[in-house]
């Protein structure tokens, strides 16, 4: 998945458009798309992330593609108090990158590209343990 999302960058510049980029269990943001080719201004392995999003839609949408999932998928999730729009993705103690969507589906769309991203290399990790 990739699109345009409003990355917080700091107190004078606020809210900033980016342009992020989901695949391989990475994701990766630029200035603008032309940029992807440039080299990412930052990227996060979804294996190490926590997410901070919906955590009702999230669980749904992952436990319907994959039954077993609930025991493989420690995910930290919760709904922004304020930001229907706004979701969070963590490694803890090391990085934050505080984004928000232009709409509440369009974070939705995200929180479950990010949820089955997560759960691929949960179960991608968990095959390698296994001899499998």
């Amino acid at each position: 998945m990739e699109g345009v999302l409003l990355k917080w960058t700091n107190y004078m510049t606020g809210w900033q458009p980016r342009w992020f980029v989901l695949g391989g269990g990475v994701i990766s943001y630029y200035d603008c798309e032309d940029d992807v080719g440039k080299g990412s201004k930052g990227s996060i392995k979804m294996s190490v992330c926590d997410i901070k999003g919906q955590r009702a839609a999230l669980a749904a949408a992952a436990l319907a593609t994959r039954p077993n999932l609930h025991r493989a998928l420690p995910l930290c999730v919760s709904v922004h108090p304020a930001d229907p729009t706004r979701l969070e993705l963590i490694i803890p103690g090391e990085q934050h990158f505080y984004v928000r969507a232009v709409n509440a589906a369009e974070r939705q769309r995200w929180l479950v590209a990010l949820g089955s991203s997560k759960a691929g290399t949960l179960e991608r990790h968990k095959h390698r343990g296994t001899g499998s």
